[in-house]
């Protein structure tokens, strides 16, 4: 059979039939956009994390703990080290230093504090106002904080307030961090101290629930990672610390996503097989209305294999449009991710065209549209001529292999 001849079959076969192309269609665009849309958000995240990932640490090398930092790490290798930073982060009370309404004790509300000694931030913005720097700002009696801690407190820039019994004035307000990306589970709104001002409030003794970090910016890429072998392979170090460096991204942050991706790819492929079920429905029944013309063509000469490479391609082409349709479907809803998702996701993180996604949720829909309907075209294929004379007669059954077979595929 030559090619000519086969799309004329193929299209004197789609002929009529526009309801069960449209359910055909329909059964796998739906699984292709979720595919697509679970995929595309995924490599679009992955790929703003690796373009902002040293802004997301604020260094290119992070060593964190729970506890003080160990001595061992002022003996690392000063040519490795171009400029470090030390960092204690822990929750507290504040109050206002004197109350709303007179009579009444002033008002509190639990804060995250954050010391900071050294050029903090490395790489990326803090988004201070006034925009003077962040140690033109903080002293051993000045502090600055987020707006949230205003409004609560009822607070003006100026004003002042109480940190462990000591008062601080706030000197202006922080609108963002490069490397806090888990600003939604963090117990309140920030407030950046000096170390000078840590002492000062009496807390810099406070242990339980403070984290301590030393960011260090290096000259360049495999310094960062020859320095983080360093304090790996430092026992004093490596029993009590995080090392992180810049090409790693920030590790809890992948592992939440890889986990959010997982669920959510599985999801999609739920929906997908469920459309590859649909399709197997449509093609039975499509094809059981078509034993006849199959038997007709049997008496034109068609062989067994030329008549199930006409439905073949048939159902490869209409996987092929379901998947197209399916991947347009899920690059607009990757168009409408940003509103969806208001303020969870930085805007521009979101690139609605992802080749690699597309290609891969075409592929499946119409790998799943050719599976499914493997078992139904097999069938088809055993269509015997004498039909044509008498209609009761059967296809022939498939043999006991190619249920097995068919049995495998389909589970």
């Amino acid at each position: 059979m030559n090619l000519r001849l086969l799309m004329l079959l193929v299209r004197r076969e789609l002929r009529g039939s526009g309801a069960r192309v449209a359910f055909f269609v329909a059964c796998l665009a739906v699984g292709v956009a979720a595919v697509v849309a679970v995929a595309g958000l995924a490599d679009s995240v992955q790929g703003a994390m690796q373009r902002e990932a040293r802004p997301l640490l604020a260094a290119d090398v992070a060593v964190s703990s729970r506890r003080p930092l160990p001595a061992a790490m002022a003996d690392a290798p000063a040519a490795l080290i171009e400029a470090q930073a030390q960092i204690q982060v822990f929750a507290t009370m504040v109050s206002a230093t004197s109350p709303r309404v007179a009579g009444e004790a002033p008002a509190s509300v639990f804060v995250e504090l954050k010391a900071v000694e050294g050029d903090y931030p490395f790489y990326g913005t803090l988004t201070l106002d006034p925009d003077v720097g962040l140690h033109a700002l903080l002293t051993d009696d000045q502090v600055v904080v987020e707006p949230a801690l205003l409004t609560r407190l009822n607070l003006e820039r100026g004003d002042s307030l109480l940190i462990g019994g000591s008062p601080f004035r706030i000197a202006g307000e922080v609108l963002a961090e490069p490397d806090r990306v888990e600003a939604s589970l963090s117990p309140g709104p920030r407030v950046f101290l000096s170390a000078a001002g840590l002492e000062r409030s009496g807390m810099a003794s406070t242990t339980g629930r403070m984290t301590w970090k030393a960011l260090y910016k290096t000259p360049d890429v495999a310094s960062a990672t020859e320095l983080a072998a360093w304090f790996e392979q430092q026992p004093d170090i490596a029993a009590w610390t995080r090392v992180e460096t810049w090409t790693e991204g920030n590790p809890g942050l992948q592992r939440g996503l890889n986990q959010a991706e997982t669920f959510l790819g599985l999801v999609a492929l739920l929906s997908l097989l469920v459309g590859g079920a649909g399709v197997a429905q449509v093609i039975r029944a499509w094809l059981a209305r078509r034993f006849d013309a199959v038997a007709t063509y049997r008496c034109l000469g068609l062989t067994p294999s030329e008549v199930g490479r006409v439905f073949l391609v048939q159902t490869a082409l209409l996987g092929l449009a379901g998947s197209l349709v399916g991947a347009l479907a899920g690059t607009l809803c990757l168009l409408a991710v940003p509103s969806l998702l208001g303020d969870l996701l930085p805007s521009g993180v979101v690139n609605p065209w992802q080749p690699l996604a597309i290609l891969q949720g075409t592929f499946l829909g119409t790998g799943i549209a050719l599976l499914f309907a493997w078992a139904p075209l097999r069938q088809a294929q055993s269509v015997p001529p004498i039909r044509v004379l008498r209609r009761t007669v059967e296809p022939l059954p498939l043999p006991t292999h190619l249920k097995i077979l068919s049995a495998v595929f389909l589970t």
